[in-house]
């Protein structure tokens, strides 16, 4: 059998009759807990898990409006609803109750049917109270166990949230950060100006262009910590931008690992053992603690029962570990890729491999409020291997992501006699003669406002035609702003 816990009320009063009364009117339906004096109340609180105080204003030791101030800037018991219970009934008497604290008021003698209307409308409040930050300390537990910071900052750059990630790589305890600006606290005053202009923008809604970056943070030791940041606005009822929602990862070591890569990468001249170390940090140290998060976010949204203002900071947890995942995915498949010398060609419809790319895109396409003008008119046999499709994904995904909104993607097939010409053409930033051919590289990622990626996929589209001796390219969008990337195929 489950035991429910009944409600507990301490009634303080130093008349026993008074109390007596009191426990006559209540018992039925709560446990009621007398206390006779000012101070054994206070004892008495100590000791139970009150849920309501019924308080005596006229007492001989101490009296009622002093013991309400106290608990009420006590954060211990702060919200325990407390009623006065008075034989005066005096305007001023009123008033002082309600400055000392008190959540309401009864005069003597008192009337049972209001005794009990009012406590258990306190009491609903009371327990209503107690289940929202049972929510919310959940959330915070959750939050604790992401294995990124997860920052909250009001629109005077104040600290409101942090988890305990963020307090462990900062060295400093969670009093020690909450209520601090959070740029003039700890980040190095040289670096902090650009940060600054970066949290401006986004209090002014322009998230799109800094919805990631990077900058290196100071802990209690002085350590500079480099952080990559995905950073969400918070919205209040009234859809105003309340503050940013922040989550960081810890890239210090990993870019320290990135250049060793690279050097190692040049020593070894991209050898097997290097291929092998690359997949092995892949596998271990960087999709197992992103998996981890993901579970978590995961189990956490499918409880559910929280407030908006939580379920949007764990959604955005969500959104940014997806893509941490889609990074580690990338570079996995960059990686197969480079260890294969030969495919094996068959005969494939491009025009069945393109319809499904664009199939598997269209919640993307959605989001990002671009329109796919896509002309497929009849088949295009080609020799490819299924791997193929990759490149088009890439292409596409790209074209979508550096597109502005309400713009159209297209995508053309034309026929080069002896191949087939594919051309995905987007309405984006462009990119300088100069860099064409560098957007083609492993690691290199031009400046796009400041939108992210791998700097692999489009590696992976260049290594997957090399392989179909194929070409691929990009050049200026022939019809206005934006790139047009192409690769050509072997008709079958």
């Amino acid at each position: 059998m489950i035991e429910t816990s009944v409600p507990k009320i301490l009634v303080v009063d130093d008349e026993p009759l008074n109390v007596e009364l009191m426990e006559i009117y209540l018992s039925g339906d709560y446990e009621v807990i007398p206390a006779y004096g000012g101070a054994e109340g206070l004892e008495k609180l100590k000791d139970e898990d009150i849920d309501l105080i019924l308080l005596d204003v006229m007492m001989p030791d101490v009296s009622g409006f002093d013991i309400c101030k106290v608990l009420k800037e006590d954060p211990a018991y702060q919200f325990i609803p407390v009623v006065m219970v008075t034989a005066l009934s005096g305007k001023d008497d009123k008033i002082r109750s309600i400055e000392a604290g008190a959540d309401d008021f009864l005069s003597k003698p008192v009337d049972r049917l209001e005794l009990e209307t009012r406590v258990k409308s306190l009491i609903k409040i009371r327990q209503l109270h107690n289940s929202l930050i049972t929510q919310r300390d959940q959330a915070q537990n959750y939050l604790d166990v992401a294995g990124v910071i997860v920052l909250v900052l009001d629109k005077d750059q104040n600290v409101t949230l942090v988890n305990r990630k963020g307090c462990e790589i900062l060295g400093r305890g969670e009093d020690d950060i909450l209520g601090k600006n959070w740029f003039d606290s700890f980040l190095l005053p040289e670096k902090s100006d650009h940060s600054k202009k970066i949290f401006s923008s986004l209090i002014k809604g322009e998230v799109g262009e800094f919805e990631y970056s990077e900058n290196s943070i100071v802990t209690a030791e002085g350590e500079e910590r480099l952080i990559s940041w995905h950073n969400s606005i918070l919205m209040d009822e009234r859809g105003n931008v309340s503050g940013v929602l922040s989550s960081g990862e810890d890239i210090t070591e990993r870019t320290k690992t990135e250049a060793a890569l690279k050097e190692y990468a040049k020593q070894l001249e991209h050898s097997n053992e290097l291929k092998d170390l690359f997949i092995d940090i892949i596998r271990h140290d960087l999709m197992n603690p992103a998996g981890a998060v993901k579970g978590f976010t995961d189990l956490l949204l499918k409880r559910g029962k929280f407030e908006d203002s939580d379920l949007r900071m764990v959604q955005a947890i969500k959104r940014a570990n997806g893509k941490l995942i889609t990074m580690i995915e990338s570079a996995a498949t960059f990686a197969k890729i480079e260890s294969v010398s030969r495919v094996k060609l068959k005969v494939m419809d491009l025009g069945d491999i393109l319809n499904n790319v664009a199939q598997t895109l269209e919640p993307q396409l959605k989001e990002n409020g671009i329109k796919l003008n896509m002309s497929i008119e009849c088949p295009y046999p080609a020799l490819a291997d299924p791997m193929v499709e990759q490149v088009f994904m890439n292409l596409l995904s790209n074209a979508i992501k550096y597109s502005p909104q309400d713009t159209c993607v297209s995508v053309e097939v034309e026929d080069l006699g002896r191949e087939w010409k594919v051309n995905v053409i987007d309405q984006g930033f462009g990119i300088l003669d100069e860099d064409k051919e560098l957007v083609f590289e492993r690691f290199k990622r031009l400046d796009k406002g400041n939108i992210k990626g791998t700097g692999l996929g489009l590696a992976i589209v260049r290594r997957v035609v090399d392989l179909h001796e194929g070409k691929v390219g990009v050049a200026d969008n022939p019809n206005g702003n934006g790139s047009m990337f192409w690769v050509t195929l072997k008709k079958a």
